[in-house]
């Protein structure tokens, strides 16, 4: 068997597994706990109303379930219709398992990385459970053909798109666009009106401390720091699976141990400092924690190994007249001495 070979087997069985365990894990929890929340209900309740001539963020408004109504574009409604009518047990285990599988084909491409301490972090954990987008999406964008699944959910395709941007992204995800305003052309209305509901969203750069992350705009070339900046100044949910895609930073072992210990002190600190006296402080707590624990030690990262890169290639500095004068003197008298 070739490296090649070996290297492609390996691949299917990393993949392979993180499919099986996700999808055992994920079962076992819906099983045992079947209202359990997923980010996939609201979606889903809204595709149903579609289907049934209704707008689907007056559906979900109607529910007594849905806290916030449906956040998500009509692009991610339409994106589940068709899944609509499936059981929620089955959408949930099929999504999750296959997020995960998803994400771990992409990063398994170029072999072992230490981005794949993402896959057993408490951020990809937290993901999981509740059917969240962001593996899924995190695995579009190292793709080729993640374009219709990046405007789904445009808050964190903004900071994937500034690490990857790829021409065919913009143009799959402005096709899917189109479609989705040809079956209903008042659909942009209807969500800015629904996210005025939106309790948990905050801008992570005005949290306490965050303000630090604008100096990974020293090193804006890297990839690595487009993507920290983007996720601090766009608003979002702070929650823990948010932060997933920050393990797309670390350039060793080393590094992405580090990080990985940061999701671990937030999901406990996260966990022993409530209760929380509303959501919304719950939410900001979250968000501290993750700016203290993970965005700052993956500043410390990029500006290490930026300024790494930036030492290795600067060119070497000029020899001075007076030195260069030396070196010719040591080498005529070590001549003379050899001569005689």
């Amino acid at each position: 068997m070739t490296g090649a070979d070996r290297a492609r087997v390996e691949r299917a069985v990393i993949t392979a597994t993180a499919v099986l365990g996700t999808a055992l894990w994920v079962g076992f929890l819906r099983w045992t706990h079947p209202a359990s929340p997923s980010d996939l209900s609201p979606v889903l309740w809204g595709a149903q109303g579609w289907l049934r001539g209704e707008s689907p963020y007056l559906t979900v408004a109607r529910s007594p379930l849905a806290d916030q109504g449906l956040l998500y574009p009509f692009t991610a409604v339409l994106l589940l219709t068709p899944l609509a009518r499936v059981s929620p047990f089955v959408i949930n285990v099929v999504w999750a398992a296959g997020s995960a599988g998803a994400l771990t084909w992409m990063l398994t491409g170029r072999g072992i990385s230490p981005a794949l301490v993402m896959l057993v972090s408490p951020s990809m954990v937290h993901a999981v459970q509740t059917s969240q987008w962001t593996p899924l999406l995190t695995a579009a964008a190292l793709s080729r053909w993640g374009g219709a699944l990046l405007v789904c959910k445009p808050t964190t395709a903004l900071w994937l798109l500034a690490y990857r941007p790829r021409a065919a992204h913009v143009w799959g995800g402005a096709v899917f666009v189109l479609i989705s305003l040809a079956l209903w052309p008042a659909w942009p209305f209807a969500w800015r009106a629904a996210l005025a509901q939106a309790v948990y969203t905050t801008w992570p750069i005005a949290l306490p401390g965050a303000f630090l992350v604008l100096l990974a705009l020293l090193f804006w070339r890297s990839a690595e720091a487009r993507l920290l900046v983007t996720m601090a100044c766009v608003p979002h949910t702070p929650l823990l699976y948010e932060a997933l895609p920050l393990f797309l930073i670390p350039r060793s072992w080393l590094q992405a141990g580090v990080l990985w210990c940061g999701s671990v002190a937030v999901a406990w600190l996260h966990a022993s400092l409530g209760p929380y006296s509303s959501k919304a402080d719950w939410a900001q707590a979250s968000g501290r924690l993750i700016v203290w624990c993970m965005y700052l030690p993956a500043l410390c990262m990029i500006l290490r190994n930026g300024w790494m890169l930036r030492r290795a290639s600067a060119p070497a500095a000029p020899r001075s007249l007076t030195t260069a004068a030396q070196e010719m003197d040591h080498d005529r008298s070590l001549y003379e001495s050899v001569r005689r």
